[in-house]
């Protein structure tokens, strides 16, 4: 049985980032958690994941700034192109300052990615 994380667990997985990408994940936390309030957070395989009838998304620390990622991201609609994946990585976005940031553009993704796992 999946364990659920709490807000502390998950504030103490973003203490623990390097501090140039907490602004970047802080940021990323808060778009997700605004565009579907109802998604459960959770710490596992290492990062701050969401789920919602299954995993939704998630974000970690790379070696420039952080990945948004989709667990279903080949299936989403991504008309600007962002989402890159490689050598079999979960389709993700990577984000090294907070420029790279399109909040309308991250919460469609998921919302669309909560959609999926609901049909």
């Amino acid at each position: 049985m999946r364990s659920k994380a709490t807000a502390n667990q998950v504030d103490e997985y973003l203490r623990h980032l390097a501090p140039e990408k907490q602004p970047l994940a802080q940021e990323v936390r808060r778009i997700i958690k605004s565009a579907v309030a109802h998604l459960e957070e959770n710490i596992r395989w290492d990062k701050a994941c969401y789920f919602f009838y299954g995993p939704v998304c998630y974000f970690s620390p790379s070696r420039s700034g952080i990945h948004l990622g989709f667990f279903r991201g080949k299936e989403l609609h991504d008309p600007s192109r962002r989402l890159v994946s490689r050598n079999g990585q979960t389709p993700h976005i990577k984000i090294r300052t907070l420029d790279d940031i399109d909040e309308e553009y991250f919460a469609d993704l998921v919302r669309e990615a909560v959609h999926l796992n609901q049909n």
